[in-house]
């Protein structure tokens, strides 16, 4: 074992002593940057990380392509890297001399130098998938980067100036967030819709476990201070509950919550337990707590967690109900722990701005703004409404909360959508779904605007939008694109599979309901899969993406493509062989 190095005590307390400066100092009326000149541009900072002991941040900026260097003492943006395409994450090195950024548009990570003070691009490195969150192992010899549409992850060797990448390991779901246990070769990586949770052996290059949590929406991992816990946020779909609005009201249609798992527990090859006290409900009928996300834990073992849907930081105790609330900038989505753990920085993403947040009172002391934005726009309004949990009744959910990231959390959902309740629905993708009118599972909103009033009055239980606000919300989901399909064929003998399955797709006249090139139509159809209080005629969804579900028909009881075919017999007119059921599962899964 590698023993520990030994710090001097001065630079253990300058950080601290630096951060404690920052937060006695009042806070900023202006909120501008009071360093060099910065562009007006939108932001939308995504991750931080600490540098130089703590005396400065990083923070990764998705939208504008760039990487903000904050000087923590002097609460102010020293400078602005430019790297191009959009980050998504960063991670610093264990010697402090390198930071990852995990570049999601352009599929690669950019490699910086920290030896001159402002970050400087100095390797590229591409990745054969889009990457979304990377973590670099304590000891230095990895780095791990989740890829979710992909459902991989691959492993960066760092022994060498410029990472390396060694190994791409297929994932049982979509993984976005995942974090080291240190001292070992493990590495946790979460589900990005839904409540898997895979255990990763690096050495042995394998997933040795996968969990099942009853959860969705897993958004923040950590550690507990004695390293025996993982702590997580997530939500919880109840889809027994209802859409009325006495369910929601207490919160018994969804929750928000978190979770602490005993890392040998997690380890184990045995079922997941839920231990008594292990989950800890954030909020409550009247004060909800939407959407948690980021999450750390302190010394005493209180938690810090930020509550995106209701722009806060909460702040609380494993064994206690009570939940102290601070203000914070529009969706908080990442905290940092000072060293001292009694302040913390929030990453405000929609508002373009850091919270410095004294914990030990309570008070937002400090903010800094990123930079100058230009005015808002519809898209911009729009985004704030969709993540926005204050639509919904006392804050319980926003349309992030079961359309992840516009994408879809996967459950069933018994709401007013078919005008009544009795028959929980799978929650469509909003990716493209501009393109597929009309709306809900039996086709009778024939505008995107209806179902959006529709949602947030029925199913959320909100105030009706106003007209202003629905114009927002409806050019903000227009633009959010289709899912990226599978994995692309990779040999000759895939590419055959792929046309073989697109030619029976044509001789099964499946394109009667999946019209090409949506691979949906505007018509109801009754294709015998009612249950006994279910539609018994339906809107076909479209295929495109339809790789990126876990399961299939309106009330999910098909596990995989292969029992649409092969069990239940979807629309087939001949009973059809396990290579075809094969050709069509891989055609489909390309669209």
């Amino acid at each position: 074992m590698r023993g520990r190095r030994r710090w001097p005590l001065i630079a253990v307390l300058l950080p601290v002593l630096l951060l404690e400066s920052a937060c006695q100092a009042p806070l900023a009326a202006s909120g501008k940057p009071t360093g060099v000149p910065l562009a007006r541009r939108f932001r939308r900072p995504v991750a931080l990380v600490a540098v130089d002991g703590g005396r400065q941040l990083l923070v990764a900026n998705r939208d504008s392509g760039t990487i903000s260097r904050i000087d923590v003492a002097k609460r102010r943006v020293l400078d602005e890297t430019s790297i191009g395409g959009r980050p998504s994450d960063l991670a610093v090195t264990p010697d402090g001399r390198r930071v990852l950024v995990a570049d999601a548009g352009r599929r690669q990570i950019v490699v910086l130098d920290l030896g001159k003070g402002q970050p400087a691009a100095v390797a590229r490195v591409p990745l054969a998938d889009e990457p979304a969150q990377l973590v670099v192992d304590p000891r230095g010899g990895w780095a791990g980067v989740t890829s979710p549409w992909s459902r991989s992850l691959t492993l960066l060797d760092l022994s060498k100036e410029v990472p390396i990448p060694r190994t791409r390991l297929a994932l049982p779901m979509a993984a976005r967030h995942l974090l080291w246990l240190p001292g070992t070769d493990m590495l946790v990586v979460a589900d990005a819709v839904g409540g898997q949770l895979s255990v990763v052996d690096v050495a042995a290059g394998r997933v040795r476990r996968t969990h099942q949590l009853s959860a969705h929406n897993i958004s923040g991992l950590a550690l507990s201070p004695s390293g025996r816990h993982l702590v997580l946020s997530h939500q919880v779909l109840n889809s027994a509950a209802r859409s009325s609005p006495n369910d929601v009201l207490w919160g018994l249609l969804i929750t928000n919550n978190l979770r602490r798992i005993p890392l040998p527990d997690l380890l184990a090859d045995s079922r997941l337990p839920v231990r008594p006290g292990s989950v800890v409900l954030l909020g409550q009928a009247g004060n909800a707590a939407g959407d948690p996300a980021g999450v750390a834990v302190r010394h005493d073992g209180s938690f810090v967690v930020a509550l995106s849907g209701v722009h806060q930081l909460g702040i609380g105790h494993h064994d206690r109900i009570e939940l102290t609330r601070v203000g914070t900038g529009h969706r908080p989505t990442r905290v940092w722990l000072a060293p001292d753990r009694r302040h913390a920085v929030v990453v405000a993403t929609l508002d373009d701005r850091l919270s410095f947040i004294d914990l030990d009172t309570a008070r937002r002391v400090a903010d800094v703004s990123l930079g100058p934005q230009p005015e808002q726009g519809a898209h911009e309004r729009g985004e704030r409404l969709f993540f926005d949990a204050r639509l919904s009744r006392d804050g319980w959910m926003s349309c992030h909360s079961c359309h992840t990231n516009g994408h879809s959390n996967g459950l069933l959902a018994d709401t007013l959508g078919d005008g009544g309740f009795g028959s929980g629905k799978r929650v469509l993708s909003l990716l493209g779904t501009i393109d597929t009118r009309p709306w809900a599972w039996d086709g009778r909103m024939a505008s995107l605007r209806d179902q959006m009033v529709e949602s947030v009055t029925t199913t959320m239980r909100g105030a009706r939008p106003t007209s202003g606000q629905l114009h927002d919300l409806e050019i903000f989901v227009s633009s959010l694109v289709r899912p990226a399909p599978g994995r692309p064929p990779e040999s000759s003998d895939e590419r055959a599979m792929i046309a073989r399955g697109r030619q029976l797709f044509r001789d099964f006249r499946c394109g009667r309901c999946h019209t090409p090139p949506l691979y949906t139509s505007p018509d109801i159809y009754d294709v015998g899969l009612a249950g006994p209080n279910g539609p018994t005629r339906s809107n076909p969804p479209s295929l495109r993406g339809v790789g990126q579900r876990r399961r299939m028909f309106h009330d999910n009881r098909a596990r995989s493509l292969e029992e649409v075919f092969r069990r239940f017999r979807h629309q087939l007119p001949r009973k059809i062989s396990p290579r075809e059921s094969r050709d069509l599962v891989r055609f489909l899964e390309g669209l």
